[in-house]
């Protein structure tokens, strides 16, 4: 599981909806209680931004045609990350990412040049 934090519309199908996924599984192991420390140790995990970007996958899931039926609510994200205070500091390197999906998948580094958008304008950082 991992967030790569990058605009959405670089994403391929594959890593759009599967990125989607893992924003519910992130979801599902904070209501669980589970330790996420291997997650955010390796650049996967940016929790305190897991809703809003559930939000932009879902927004551009949906401008592509796609079918989206599972929101998360503001509710259900406050519920599930309070007892994780310490960990919502933790932050995905988005240009390490970037860097990363753009040398695994073809498909993603075509839409990524086809935006002709600068890296720092593509990456999804505070």
């Amino acid at each position: 599981m991992r967030m790569w934090m990058i605009d959405p519309r670089v994403l391929c199908q594959k890593h759009l909806c599967g990125e989607h996924v893992e924003t519910h599984m992130f979801l599902g192991h904070m209501k669980l209680g589970k330790k996420v420390d291997g997650y955010i140790k390796n650049n996967c995990l940016q929790m305190k931004d897991v809703l809003s970007r559930h939000d932009e996958l879902s927004h551009e899931m949906l401008s592509r045609g796609y079918q989206h039926n599972s929101p998360i609510s503001n509710k259900e994200f406050t519920e599930a990350a309070k007892n994780y205070s310490a960990d919502l500091d933790c932050s995905v390197d988005g240009h390490a990412a970037l860097v990363d999906l753009l040398d695994r998948c073809i498909v993603c580094r075509k839409n990524f040049i086809s935006l002709g958008v600068r890296n720092d304008q593509v990456l999804k950082e505070d």
